[in-house]
């Protein structure tokens, strides 16, 4: 997938404003930062903010995007036209999620000023109604007492910078101000999963009904030593590759993600849970299903099932049978 082109052309006007050795620099600390899980002090000047429109908005958007593109799939008739995101950030969800809702109303927190700040200047490229008139809120989860109700609540990449203590209280706020589906996304690592986990079972708890990418609300099936997460691809800018040292025109970004609804809906029979194999004659699916994680063959014996069978991919639902 590609950025939306307001949102590639806004960041690359950013970008051209700042010093290259200076954003190289920058990429380096928030590189670090990032696969060392530091919470606090993220971003702290404005070279580090520029460098991550570069080398995370794309990734944090294909993630969303997937997330959101698979429940418009999962949920027929769902109907979002308010969204509530949390830890905002430039914006990123607001762009995936406009591209997949006709969404009306948007409100964003963000803690960060100057983060903010920057999410405003690229939404005021999109003539959309809902990015002119979207409201931008500064202000820490941590800290927030209430929160207005929206259609959708999305917590993108935020519930890992929260403190241990401060995550049921933060959970609780976002379900009570979800009036119909709470999204949470985390990064695809064994840590980021069990994130999720514990995060799934909370919600459970509350009241919650689960919409993806789960096939059920039963036990997590996933044994430790494993992990639960997709993976999403987004193509690469010239500017993008250089600030990130690669070859490669595209970035392939890991995910973990749940999403709860306020009603109980018709769920999947199982979702594809690793890259199917596709060989000559067959091919080969890894599935979590209401029986936990069963693998499943689709050969040519079953010439339409087959068909279908060899376009799908990881992440996808899976409603086929091999009988």
């Amino acid at each position: 997938m590609q950025l939306p082109e307001d949102l590639q052309n806004g960041v690359i006007e950013a970008l051209e404003q700042a010093g290259w050795n200076e954003l190289l620099n920058a990429r380096e600390v928030l590189t670090d930062r990032y696969r060392s899980h530091q919470k606090q002090q993220f971003m702290t000047n404005d070279q580090q903010r520029l460098s991550y429109l570069a080398t995370r908005l794309p990734a944090t958007y294909a993630a969303v995007y997937q997330t959101l593109n698979q429940i418009k799939k999962t949920v027929n008739g769902i109907s979002i036209h308010s969204l509530l995101d949390l830890g905002a950030g430039p914006g990123t969800t607001l762009w995936a999620a406009a591209q997949i809702f006709p969404l009306q109303t948007a409100t964003l927190f963000e803690k960060d000023l100057a983060l903010a700040l920057l999410g405003q200047k690229l939404a005021q490229r999109k003539e959309l109604a809902v990015f002119q008139n979207c409201q931008w809120k500064i202000g820490d989860l941590e800290l927030l007492e209430e929160l207005p109700v929206h259609d959708m609540v999305t917590l993108s990449y935020s519930i890992g910078e929260l403190s241990s203590a401060s995550i049921l209280p933060v959970l609780q706020k976002c379900w009570q101000a979800t009036k119909e589906i709470l999204v949470i996304i985390e990064p695809g690592t064994p840590t980021g999963f069990e994130r999720i986990r514990l995060i799934r079972q909370t919600l459970i708890d509350m009241g919650g009904h689960i919409v993806a990418p789960c096939s059920h609300a039963l036990k997590c099936p996933i044994l430790r030593g494993d992990w639960c997460h997709f993976t999403a691809r987004i193509e690469r800018s010239s500017f993008h590759r250089r600030l990130k040292g690669g070859t490669l025109n595209y970035e392939d970004e890991k995910f973990s993600y749940i999403v709860v609804s306020k009603s109980s809906l018709l769920l999947p029979p199982a979702r594809i849970l690793r890259h199917p194999q596709h060989r000559s004659g067959h091919s080969l699916f890894t599935l979590c299903t209401p029986n936990g994680i069963q693998q499943e063959t689709i050969s040519k014996r079953t010439p339409l099932e087959y068909k279908i069978a060899k376009k799908l991919e990881w992440g996808e639902v899976f409603s086929l049978s091999a009988k």
